[in-house]
């Protein structure tokens, strides 16, 4: 039979633990946002010298590369919102929002025509 400092050093354990979850949680949601932003900041310096570059030159692979850049930069700014929705749900920020619109009518197809010629 447990005694009393048992469960107490139990819940000490555990406490420490679950601390320790949501503190790596914390320092890994962090990490992942700053490599996200490092990614996007050295993309948009690449966008920038991809553009000027396609510009000077009007070389179709040029303005190809600015073109794909530009959309590698726009994906990373989704994977940061994505990044923020995750870290919300994990943290139980964001509540699933159900809505069901159901309309059950009972009616005959001269009631229906009836209907529309009113209108």
């Amino acid at each position: 039979m447990k005694t009393e400092d048992d469960i107490k050093n139990e819940v000490a354990t555990v406490t420490g633990d679950v601390t320790k979850v949501l503190q790596h949680r914390s320092d890994d949601y962090e990490y992942g946002r700053e490599v996200l932003y490092a990614a996007s900041e050295k993309l948009q310096d690449i966008l920038d010298s991809a553009v000027q570059l396609a510009q000077e030159s009007e070389h179709p692979r040029a303005i190809e590369v600015a073109s794909n850049t530009a959309q590698t930069l726009g994906n990373i700014a989704g994977q940061i919102m994505d990044h923020h929705l995750k870290v919300e749900k994990l943290n139980g920020k964001i509540e699933k929002q159900v809505t069901n619109n159901n309309l059950n009518v009972k009616m005959n197809t001269k009631d229906l025509l009836e209907l529309l010629g009113k209108e």
